[in-house]
């Protein structure tokens, strides 16, 4: 169970980070509709995934980091996905 709790940052700071986010977009106009909710889960599953994904180094890449450095890293590579996306 130990080990468990030590992996809080991996799903702990990509959450902090979606709610911050969808907070600050979803009360522009006063009112939290169906599609912002979906909005905050998809966020929530994208950077999830790939904090996971860092840390358990899925794909075989092997990847050596800490839980807080995997959730930190999904937070950055969400950050730059958008920037990508929103320069298209």
């Amino acid at each position: 169970m130990l080990e468990f709790l030590q992996l809080w940052p991996i799903v702990g700071i990509p959450l902090v980070r979606a709610v911050a986010g969808w907070l600050e977009n979803a009360f522009d106009d006063g009112e939290i509709s169906k599609i912002e909710w979906g909005q905050l889960g998809a966020t929530v599953l994208r950077v999830g995934i790939m904090g996971l994904a860092t840390f358990f180094g899925l794909g075989g890449l092997g990847f050596d980091v800490s839980a807080v450095s995997a959730g930190a890293s999904a937070v950055v590579m969400d950050f730059i996905l958008g920037a990508m996306k929103k320069a298209k």
